[in-house]
């Protein structure tokens, strides 16, 4: 499969996933209280449009595109590499699981310590922990502080 092939598939599966994603947020995620306020609907639905146009430009960009013979000659010689994508989607999914059952606070600087051990290869402790605790209380100060929005809370352990 040349790169040309590749990114075309991903684009147009990105491209289906946001609007799945963004039909999910509608539907299930209540709106903010008032006219114009930033409710929990707000980040997912974002997340989702962005992720929606993001994966149409590059679409459109290989379709503007021309590939020369050379460079997709090499490129269908080159293999796929599973192992990558496969560990991201595995990560993604001990993420939704941890959220729902462990909550924000447990289950973001697990996976974010996970993620550099395994993907990253970080092996000082000191930057894998700061890593792990930093981004956990920037973005609960950011979004539970801040803008008084609402993290998830565990259904096992509850830190709420």
């Amino acid at each position: 499969m040349t790169d040309r092939m590749q990114d075309t598939v991903l684009s147009i599966l990105l491209l289906l996933l946001a609007g799945i994603w963004i039909w999910l947020v509608s539907t299930t995620i209540p709106g903010g209280l008032g006219r114009g306020d930033v409710g929990p609907r707000a980040f997912p639905l974002t997340f989702g449009i962005a992720l929606a146009i993001l994966s149409g430009l590059l679409l459109l960009r290989l379709f503007l595109s021309r590939v020369d013979a050379a460079a997709t000659e090499a490129a269908a010689r080159s293999q796929i590499e599973w192992l990558p994508a496969i560990l991201v989607l595995l990560e993604i999914s001990l993420y939704g699981f941890l959220l729902q059952k462990t909550g924000f606070l447990i289950a973001t600087p697990v996976v974010i310590l996970l993620i550099m051990l395994v993907n990253l290869r970080v092996h000082s402790l000191k930057a894998v922990i700061g890593m792990s605790l930093g981004v956990t209380i920037g973005a609960w100060a950011v979004f539970e502080k801040l803008l008084g929005m609402y993290l998830a809370n565990g259904t096992w352990i509850n830190l709420g």
